[in-house]
C-alpha cells in the first residue's frame, strides 16, 4: 500500500477531537516534529471550535511550530481532503530538517483576522494557556 507522509498542528494531533478522521483512515503516526523556522501560527477563532493554521513566512519572522508525522494511505488521502474546511488546506511544509512533506496549510489572510500565538510554539501549549 503506496503512502504519503502528512504534517497535522492542531485538532488532528494525538488526543485531540479530530484525530479520529487520521485514523479511521488506516493513518499511522511517525513522530513528532517541528517545522523550519518559517511560520506564524494562528489561532482561528471566528468560525466554530477553535483551530490552528500555519502560515509559511519569507519575512524572517517565523518559528519552529511543533507538529505530528502521520503516515496515511494515499488512497485515503482524498476522503481526508474533503472533510479540511476552509480557510485551511494542505500544501507542502518544511520540516525542520529541510524535507519538504504535504501537510496542513493556511490561507494568509488569516494573518489579520486571527490571534498570532506563534510565540508559544504549538498548539498544545496555546491549550494549554487557554485553560489558566
Amino acid at each position: 500500500m503506496e503512502t504519503i507522509p502528512l504534517a497535522v498542528f492542531g485538532l488532528h494531533l494525538t488526543g485531540q477531537p479530530l484525530n479520529h478522521q487520521l485514523t479511521d483512515l488506516d493513518a499511522t503516526f511517525l513522530r513528532a516534529d517541528f517545522t523550519a523556522p518559517e511560520y506564524r501560527l494562528y489561532a482561528i477563532t471566528n468560525s466554530g471550535p477553535a483551530k490552528p493554521g500555519a502560515v509559511r513566512v519569507t519575512d524572517g519572522t517565523g518559528a519552529a511550530i511543533a507538529l505530528e508525522l502521520w503516515e496515511i494511505p494515499v488512497a485515503n488521502l482524498g476522503y481526508f481532503l474533503q472533510k479540511i474546511p476552509p480557510p485551511l488546506g494542505l500544501g507542502t511544509v518544511v520540516l525542520a530538517d529541510g524535507a519538504l512533506v504535504k501537510g496542513f496549510s493556511c490561507e494568509g489572510y488569516v494573518a489579520g483576522e486571527a490571534e498570532d500565538i506563534t510565540h508559544l510554539g504549538g498548539w498544545l501549549a496555546w491549550l494549554e494557556q487557554e485553560k489558566k
